[in-house]
């Protein structure tokens, strides 16, 4: 159970940010995400990124958090945010790559 949270809520945080970079809405993304982040963390912990959990699994009171679930985490937080991906890909049509910030020469 612990391992499908962290999943969906890789695929959310991909696809909030993925909308974020569309159209630029700062608000809306961080309201997203603290959304995100107060529903799970109770449950798993709410890392939604390999770095937070490698993090956590390198610490020296290892004993609150193991590595072997530390590495289940990371594989379920990748297969979330290639799940989150094919989510914006197929259903929000997007297509094309999206930049955030664009330079045009102009300064």
């Amino acid at each position: 159970m612990i391992l499908i949270f962290e999943m969906i809520g890789s695929a959310f945080l991909t696809c909030l940010y993925q909308s974020f970079a569309s159209s630029g809405d700062v608000v809306g993304f961080f309201v997203g995400f603290f959304i995100l982040l107060i529903f799970s963390a109770r449950i798993s912990g709410s890392h939604f990124n390999p770095a937070v959990t490698l993090a956590f699994m390198l610490r020296r009171d290892t004993g609150r958090f193991s590595r072997k679930l530390g590495i289940a985490y990371i594989l379920f937080q990748f297969l979330g945010a290639i799940l989150g991906g094919l989510l914006i890909w197929t259903v929000f049509d997007a297509h094309a790559p999206l930049t955030v910030y664009k330079n045009d020469g102009e300064g």
